[in-house]
């Protein structure tokens, strides 16, 4: 083999080698980002916030790494330094489930209450692993166009490649990680992912050291815990669906469904139709405005609790519910109680607004229930939406809307925000509070109707004793759950697609948060063994980075000598 074709061997060999680490890097750093949501949304919410500091923080590392990696590659580059860099991105990517808890702990201590603090939690997180991805595109770049000429070939080349790799790795975290494999599992596959691809260009002793990241990672592999969430009792089970993280927890005879932290339904094992939320006794003021429904949407399913009491008290109806997420409808069937197959009983997994615009069936009563203190889904609070609503309603019909806010004070905005748009669609709209005082944060019942239905509190209580549900008789023997002061909607938006600020009104994190029964009961953290164990091997793993970035100063950041060329 003559010099010439030993030295095009010995670049092709690069580029292949070169293409690799373009590749892996641009995949891990997107599927970095989006399973890091699953970080930060059970403590801050699924909110402009969150989404905007994860594409920000990514975006500022890369571009401070495309900066700097440019600065170092022009200063002996070498392919065991970037594979060096690369590997040291792994160990740290590795290490994030063994630290996320604390630093989004700390974040919340030293910045409570602020909009900024999933900023600053996603910067501790995500900045220093961004900006060193960043380096491999100009480092590869000038590693690879070993002529001037054919530099702009290189580059496009390279830059393609990192972009499918980028596109691959969203996919795959999206439609098939997430879905099937847990938070830590998928984090420590990403770090191994970086840490198998620089191996190509280092020599024997990091790879000792590969082995034993992968064997301290054997051990507790299903079972370290990365969630920040904290819970009331047992953890019986969880899953990340598409939309949520999803758990079960059990609490003496309660049974209760957690979405991305937060309590969407409580089931009392040893009565499963008793309503152990109270806001959930208010859907039966629909009943009482119209006692003769008897075909009936609840949007929104979570464990079903109204479904399947309404079923009970009202043998003449008919429930239909919408549930977005396929995840939560089986959750329910399993530990709920749910019984799918009930003919009076339909379930449809679909996104509520898409199956309201195309599915053709009036309703007498309509109950929303997919608004939650940490997310509302804004395309369902908007004009347009509630003109779908009204469409689907009989002449008679009558809406009854949960939300969660105050009616008067700093957290009443986003209620007035809602009361004020659907007064708009349905002219007739009261307003029950679950709580006795109307500045606290609680549930907020708003009962609509284009019907002029005329009641007053007393009217209404007489009904509710009369009613097969006497859940109401107690709550409506006060004055201050049924509001008859005048909501002030001159400082509010109205909502519409175009314009709808519903995260800033609702402020998920600056607001208080809705107090949830057994606040003050002993909370359990949902952890799934000894902490002793998880300290060891958070040590074990410290070590080994330890001993990794002593050898990488000492024997690679510090070498002129690229072992490719050798």
């Amino acid at each position: 083999m003559t010099t010439v074709q030993s030295i095009s061997k010995l670049y092709q060999d690069r580029m292949w080698k070169l293409r690799i680490i373009t590749f892996t890097a641009g995949a891990v750093v997107m599927g970095l980002e989006i399973i890091t949501s699953r970080i930060l949304t059970p403590v801050f919410g699924s909110t402009i916030y969150t989404w905007g500091s994860l594409i920000g923080v990514v975006l500022s590392g890369l571009s401070l790494g495309y900066f700097l990696g440019g600065k170092v590659a022009d200063d002996h580059p070498q392919f065991e330094k970037i594979c060096g860099i690369v590997f040291s991105v792994g160990l740290f990517i590795v290490g994030i489930p063994f630290f996320a808890s604390p630093v989004v702990d700390f974040t919340v201590a030293v910045l409570p209450g602020t909009q900024y603090t999933p900023l600053v939690a996603t910067f501790l997180l995500l900045m220093l692993p961004s900006v060193l991805l960043g380096f491999v595109s100009p480092y590869v770049i000038k590693l690879g166009a070993n002529t001037l000429h054919k530099v702009g070939n290189i580059s496009g080349n390279l830059y393609a490649i990192a972009t499918i790799g980028s596109i691959f790795g969203t996919f795959l975290t999206v439609f098939v990680l997430i879905p099937n494999i847990a938070v830590n599992q998928i984090i420590f596959g990403l770090g191994i992912a970086l840490i198998a691809s620089s191996l190509i260009g280092l020599k024997a002793s990091p790879k000792t050291i590969a082995v034993a990241v992968v064997m301290i990672l054997m051990l507790p592999l299903s079972s370290l815990p990365v969630n920040t969430i904290s819970h009331n009792g047992k953890l019986i089970y969880e899953k990340e669906t598409p939309f949520s993280h999803l758990d079960i927890v059990e609490y003496g005879n309660n049974v209760s469904m957690y979405l991305d932290g937060m309590r969407h339904s409580s089931m009392n094992s040893k009565d499963p139709l008793d309503l152990v939320i109270d806001y959930t006794e208010y859907f039966h003021l629909g009943m009482l405005f119209n006692p003769e429904a008897t075909n009936i949407l609840f949007v929104g399913g979570g464990g079903f609790t109204g479904p399947k009491n309404f079923l009970e008290l009202y043998p003449d109806t008919k429930i239909d519910a919408i549930e977005i997420d396929a995840d939560v409808i089986n959750a329910a069937e399993t530990f709920f109680s749910l019984e799918k197959n009930d003919p009076r009983l339909q379930i449809f997994n679909d996104d509520a607004r898409k199956h309201l615009s195309t599915f053709e069936k009036k309703y007498d009563l309509i109950v929303l229930d997919a608004y939650a203190s940490n997310y509302v889904p804004y395309h369902l609070m908007t004009q347009e939406f509630f003109q779908t609503v009204e469409k689907r309603l009989e002449p008679d019909g009558v809406v009854v809307s949960n939300v969660i806010g105050s009616i008067e004070g700093n957290n009443s905005q986003l209620v007035r925000a809602m009361y004020k748009t659907m007064k708009e669609t349905f002219p007739v709209s009261y307003i029950f509070p679950t709580e006795d005082r109307t500045t606290n944060v609680q549930n907020i019942m708003i009962v609509s109707s284009n019907k002029p239905y005329e009641f007053d509190r007393l009217t209404l209580l007489d009904m509710a004793k009369n009613s097969p549900a006497d859940y109401l008789v107690d709550e409506l023997s006060k004055q201050a759950h049924f509001y008859q002061g005048i909501v002030d909607t001159s400082d509010v938006p109205f909502l519409t697609d175009q314009y709808n600020p519903s995260e800033v009104l609702i402020n998920p994190i600056t607001s208080k948060t809705y107090v949830q029964e057994f606040q003050d009961e002993k909370i359990e953290k949902k952890e799934h063994r000894d902490d002793s164990v998880n300290l060891g091997l958070g040590v074990g793993l410290t070590v080994v980075t330890g001993v990794w970035l002593v050898y990488f100063k000492k024997r690679i950041w510090n070498s002129e000598t690229d072992i490719s060329t050798n």
